[in-house]
C-alpha cells in the first residue's frame, strides 16, 4: 500500500511515510475499491454476467448493520 500511495502522489515512500495522513490511506482505500468494483462491471458486462440490483429490504439490513457496527455482515 505505501508504494502505491508514492506511486499515485509521485513521492518516494519515505516521503509518503513523512507526510501522509490516516486521511490518505482512507482515500487511497476508497479509489483503489471503486476502481476495482469498476473494474468488475465491465468485465461482468463483458461476460454477460448482469446482477440484480439489491431489494429495499436487503439496503434497509445493510445500513442497519452499518449503524451497528457490522460492517461486512451484507452483501452491500
Amino acid at each position: 500500500m505505501l508504494d502505491s500511495l508514492a506511486e499515485r502522489y509521485k513521492m518516494l515512500p519515505s516521503q509518503v511515510l513523512e507526510t501522509a495522513s490516516t486521511l490518505d490511506l482512507y482515500v487511497f482505500d476508497v479509489a483503489v475499491s471503486y476502481r476495482t468494483h469498476v473494474q468488475q462491471q465491465e468485465q461482468n458486462k463483458e461476460k454477460g454476467i448482469t446482477a440484480p440490483p439489491p431489494s429495499e429490504e436487503e439496503l434497509l439490513k445493510g445500513l442497519e448493520n452499518f449503524r451497528a457496527g457490522n460492517r461486512g455482515q451484507s452483501r452491500i
